[in-house]
């Protein structure tokens, strides 16, 4: 729901505001006291939060399409996040009838295309719904997401026109010179995500297609290097050399070319690998029957800090004894673990004061229902 995406916006703001807090707590004595004595002192660390949104690893957004423009329109609300429409980004597979929709109600936000091929055969290999969506068609559908205000002002002008003058006038408002599609380019992105693999989509040849996909529409391409992880098929990455010269094809037709930088890939946390997994000198502690290891998987939900407010408890839910140790080594805050404890510290302050101002309106409401039925009787 629109509700759960923004839950997670509330999360990581809370978890900023925290690393802002713990920041500024490690700060010297002195530095306080110049911000007490001098009110313009500058020292003061800047409390950061989320700044950009990207609709993207969350299964196909426009399949949920209602609840992510719900959500988008309140991330760029001036009422709530108040987020610029620039810092918003929809990712998708390539949705065309959805993807037009969107472009209705919310031309101002990013869109971004996960491509992957440049060509119809090689694309339908890797991503399953491509056979659905012609390539051209998603680059058309693309181009004009990012037109949209443009085309809307020009169809506005060539009215005007038509209404003023004897002629019918052209009614052709979709052919942009340069200038105006670089001005439209710095406004609003429409981005092609391209994910490098070994293998024929990582060719140059297959660079030069793409090139010419994006030729003369100054469109984002994006490179994104392959993170290995543990499945089936082995998929590897191609050398930064190999990328370097694909992205230098690619921007040869004028496409603005970038690599993505890999983060996060040292605790498997990189694009594509939503898990952790236990570290190599822990398997010898995590040993089933037959002797072979087996390193606990734990939801990225489970990573969440909680406050440690609580003292362990041995009255809550038992968890795998695996599990329990890689969370813990792992670094990951117990208090989460020990909120399924005892009762009374797992109940939020907020909740008892809830329940006091619940109990005071029922006696209250008793009172006056018995007043009144004492007077209706005289």
């Amino acid at each position: 729901t629109s509700g759960e995406i923004l839950e997670q916006m509330v999360h990581a703001d809370r978890i900023l505001a925290r690393e802002w807090e713990e920041k500024w707590s490690q700060e010297n004595e002195s530095e306080r006291a110049n911000i007490n004595t001098d009110k313009s002192y500058q020292g003061v660390p800047k409390l950061d939060l989320v700044r950009n949104v990207v609709f993207m690893g969350m299964g196909e957004p426009l399949d949920n399409y209602s609840n992510v423009v719900e959500a988008c329109r309140s991330l760029v609300n001036r009422t709530q996040w108040n987020l610029a429409h620039g810092r918003v980004t929809v990712s998708t597979v390539g949705l065309v009838s959805q993807i037009r929709k969107l472009t209705n109600e919310l031309p101002e936000i990013n869109l971004a295309l996960s491509l992957h091929a440049p060509n119809q055969d090689a694309r339908t290999a890797i991503v399953p719904t491509a056979s659905r969506y012609p390539i051209k068609t998603l680059i058309q559908a693309l181009d004009e997401h990012m037109m949209a205000y443009l085309k809307k002002r020009k169809k506005e002008e060539a009215a005007k026109t038509i209404r003023g003058a004897t002629g019918t006038g052209s009614d052709n408002v979709e052919e942009y010179t340069a200038a105006e599609r670089i001005k439209e380019s710095t406004r609003r992105r429409a981005m092609i995500e391209y994910v490098m693999l070994e293998g024929e989509t990582s060719s140059f040849e297959c660079a030069h297609q793409l090139g010419k996909l994006c030729e003369n529409r100054h469109l984002v391409v994006n490179l994104i290097p392959y993170n290995s992880t543990n499945v089936k098929d082995k998929l590897r990455c191609p050398s930064w050399d190999h990328m370097q010269q694909f992205r230098d094809i690619v921007a040869s037709y004028g496409a603005f070319c970038t690599i993505r930088k890999t983060m996060g890939a040292d605790i498997d946390s990189a694009c594509g690998q939503l898990i952790t997994l236990q570290k190599q000198q822990q398997k010898s502690e995590q040993k089933d029957g037959d002797g072979s290891a087996t390193p606990p998987v734990r939801d990225i939900e489970d990573s969440m800090d909680f406050p440690e407010n609580t003292k362990s408890s041995t009255s809550g839910p038992k968890r795998e004894k695996g599990v329990e140790k890689g969370v813990e080594k792992g670094g990951v805050d117990k208090g989460r673990r020990n909120q399924q404890g005892d009762g009374k510290h797992a109940v939020d302050p907020w909740i008892l004061s809830l329940s006091v101002a619940t109990s005071l309106s029922a006696v209250c409401f008793v009172l006056a229902t018995t007043i009144y039925l004492k007077r209706s009787k005289r």
